[in-house]
C-alpha cells in the first residue's frame, strides 16, 4: 500500500464515497487539535529548536495545515535536528580537511541534514508537497467555479 496523501493532493479518480471518507479522515485530523503545539515542549535543545518550533507553528496556523497534536514529537525532532545541523554548520563554516583526515563535523552536519530532510518530509514542509497541495486546491476551486457556473 503507498502513502496515503491528503485529499487536495489525490492524483487519481475517487469516488464519492472515497471522497466523503477522506474528508471525515482530514476533519478528524483538523478536530485532533492544536492545543499541545502552542508550547514548545522543555526537551528542545536549545533557543534555535524553540525558535523553529514557534515559527513552524504559526505557520501552520497562518495556512490552515492539517498539523496537530499528533505530530508533536516528529515537529520536536525536526526542531532538534535543525538546532544541531545549524550549529554544527556553522561551526563547520569554510574549514577545509586538514590531509586526508575528514573533519567529524563533516560527517555530523551531513546526519543532521538527513534528519532534516526525513522529519521535513514527514511534516510536509517539502517544496513538492506545498506545491501538489496548491495545485490540488486551485483544481477544486476550479472545479467549483465550473460546477456552478458550468462551461462559459
Amino acid at each position: 500500500m503507498g502513502a496515503r496523501k491528503p485529499l487536495a493532493t489525490q492524483e487519481g479518480h475517487l469516488t464519492k464515497e472515497q471522497i466523503q471518507k477522506k474528508e471525515f479522515e482530514e476533519k478528524l485530523l483538523k478536530d485532533a487539535g492544536h492545543d499541545q503545539l502552542q508550547t514548545p515542549p522543555d526537551w528542545l535543545v536549545n533557543n534555535i529548536a524553540r525558535d523553529e518550533w514557534k515559527r513552524l507553528v504559526k505557520e501552520f496556523t497562518n495556512n490552515n495545515s492539517i498539523i496537530n497534536n499528533l505530530d508533536y514529537n516528529n515537529l520536536g525532532a525536526y526542531c532538534n535536528a535543525f538546532a544541531k545541523w545549524t550549529l554544527i554548520t556553522k561551526e563547520l563554516g569554510m574549514k577545509l580537511n586538514a590531509g586526508r583526515q575528514i573533519n567529524p563535523l563533516v560527517t555530523l552536519e551531513l546526519k543532521y541534514s538527513d534528519e532534516v530532510k526525513k522529519y521535513a518530509v514527514m511534516l510536509g514542509l517539502t517544496a513538492e508537497g506545498k506545491l501538489k497541495t496548491l495545485n490540488a486546491l486551485r483544481e477544486v476551486k476550479e472545479g467549483e467555479v465550473k460546477d456552478e457556473f458550468g462551461d462559459i
